[in-house]
């Protein structure tokens, strides 16, 4: 089963890929969109809009496979698990 980890400094935020719905850029950061009407807002004013492409590419772009989103660094910010 796919499955999802976004990472923010100490905090973890884990789920099953089907969950997410949505990554959308904001001029502040990013939303993760979760099924169920969840949101996960992360303010990052810092936040290159690179990243945030990065980020909504790998979500759409890899259908299969577990998404692993450090939002700690803003050049890698998502690796793809194809296992």
């Amino acid at each position: 089963m796919s499955r999802i980890l976004i990472k923010k400094g100490t905090v973890e935020i884990r789920s099953n890929r089907s969950d997410l719905v949505e990554i959308e850029p904001t001029p502040d950061g990013a939303v993760f969109k979760f099924m169920k009407g969840i949101l996960v807002h992360i303010t990052d004013a810092n936040m290159p809009i690179h990243t945030k492409d990065l980020m909504r590419n790998a979500h759409n772009g890899f259908s299969k496979g577990s998404l692993i989103f450090e939002l700690d660094s803003y050049d890698k910010p998502v690796t793809v698990d194809a296992t």
